[in-house]
């Protein structure tokens, strides 16, 4: 099992590792199971290359219900850095497993709003970086990053646990 890939496309990013094999089940049973000891190591090495006063804002799940995916909000706690639920969902969007890289540009478009919560609050100078499970095209990511830039917030880019190959 690799574990700790960085790269530049589709977004600036931090993986645990490729989404394929042993890692592919382990986050797919973690969305269900919440072994906060099997996502510490998964997260481990993503612990390593941020820096000690990241700011993470965990990707918001448009359900509300026991059908949400919790994991992006663990991994920030998993990975013990300041969080903050910056964003929010304006809408519902499909979900994307068996979408097109065109079509999950579109599903996502203008998906992202600044939580309310968050207007008013000073913009922080500390490196902020996004948080989501598993990065395929970067459509989310994009278009959280691009949230967050328009409301004034300086994003390094995306930590993830998969990156698909």
């Amino acid at each position: 099992m690799t574990l700790g890939l960085q790269g530049i496309t589709p977004v600036h990013f931090h993986a645990a590792g490729w989404y394929q094999g042993e890692i592919r089940r382990e986050i797919l049973r973690l969305r269900h199971n919440h072994d906060f000891s099997a996502l510490k190591a998964l997260t481990f090495a993503l612990q390593q290359t941020l820096p000690t006063k990241a700011l993470l804002v965990p990707i918001p799940s448009w359900k509300a219900d026991k059908r949400a995916n919790p994991l992006p909000a663990l991994i920030c706690r998993s990975l013990g850095r300041t969080t903050k639920s910056l964003l929010k969902r304006c809408r519902p969007t499909v979900g994307q497993h068996h979408l097109s890289r065109r079509q999950r540009l579109v599903n996502m478009k203008a998906a992202f709003a600044i939580h309310p919560d968050q207007r008013s609050r000073r913009v922080s100078a500390t490196p902020t970086w996004i948080v989501d499970d598993i990065l395929t095209t970067g459509a989310t990511a994009q278009e959280a990053i691009k949230t967050l830039k328009n409301a004034g917030w300086e994003v390094s880019g995306l930590i993830c646990l998969g990156r698909t190959p």
